[in-house]
């Protein structure tokens, strides 16, 4: 899950997000709408969150500076999806954070996607993933060879 520091237009303090929500509501009561804000701070980590909200607050309110957004890693997308899922010892399990991962990094995924993921955890191979991820119900298909978790 991703999170953010945005501003609020209304009160001026800074709020962490959860980046995949459309809205969140302000402690001053004004309801946010996440996209047409500007997000200042992106992590992956709720306590690295609250360590750049405080920052934020004590900025805004010292006339400081603030935090800046976290530098992205230029990585391959497959391959940090493949190492969170090798340490997972349930099949099932590790099939259903594949699909899921795939699906929030795309919106729908191919096999084409599944088998780079599959080549690079390798335990099996990427069509054995994708008739088991079908045949669980963890994965449906939604185009013409697309697929997009449950």
């Amino acid at each position: 899950m991703k999170y953010a520091v945005i501003v609020c237009p209304r009160c001026g303090k800074a709020r962490g997000i959860e980046t995949a929500r459309k809205t969140s509501t302000c402690q001053c009561g004004h309801k946010i709408f996440n996209s047409r804000v500007k997000r200042h701070f992106l992590t992956d980590s709720p306590t690295e969150l609250a360590a750049a909200v405080g920052e934020a607050n004590a900025a805004l309110a010292g006339g400081g500076k603030l935090p800046r957004r976290k530098a992205r890693r230029r990585t391959n997308p497959y391959s940090e999806i493949a190492e969170r899922a090798k340490h997972i010892k349930d099949r099932m399990q590790r099939l259903s954070q594949i699909a899921q991962e795939l699906t929030e990094h795309g919106q729908e995924f191919s096999l084409e996607d599944l088998r780079k993921v599959a080549a690079l955890v390798g335990k099996e191979p990427g069509d054995e993933m994708l008739s088991l991820m079908i045949a669980q119900n963890i994965v449906y298909r939604v185009g013409d060879e697309r697929y997009r978790a449950v």
